[in-house]
């Protein structure tokens, strides 16, 4: 899985890549953690997750985005989801996380403004 992020005025974009399966290394939970904390630290706590280009979720990476948006409410903040494919949807469905997390169709929905962030974050091996 990769994480790129992009700033949007108050609102910055997580655009999730591959496939989100919790190994027992848990890198996915630590890299989603770690990103999410720096940005609380430099003030950025409304966050939309596009997840658009997610090839596949588990159940445990549905928990870490339940954890950040208790987390990013607990600071003031929000989590949007962009994008689920019907596959998250139908997840987000079957445990009702549909009514507690914020869907999006598409980026437009979630946000009128454009401008750049870069920051990149990522679980593959390099070599």
């Amino acid at each position: 899985m990769e994480i790129s992020c992009r700033r949007l005025e108050n609102l910055t974009i997580l655009d999730m890549q591959g496939r989100w399966a919790i190994g027992l290394l848990e890198a996915e939970v630590v890299l989603l953690r770690s990103l999410v904390a720096r940005l609380i630290a430099e003030g950025r706590v409304h966050i939309a997750v596009n997840l658009a280009a997610l090839t596949s979720l588990d159940a445990r990476g549905l928990g870490e985005l339940v954890f950040t948006h208790k987390t990013l409410g607990a600071v003031g903040g929000s989590l949007a989801l962009v994008a689920p494919n019907a596959a998250v949807r139908r997840m987000l469905a079957v445990t009702r996380l549909d009514k507690v997390l914020r869907l999006f169709a598409s980026e437009t929905d979630v946000t009128t403004a454009s401008a750049t962030y870069d920051c990149h974050a990522s679980t593959r091996k390099t070599r």
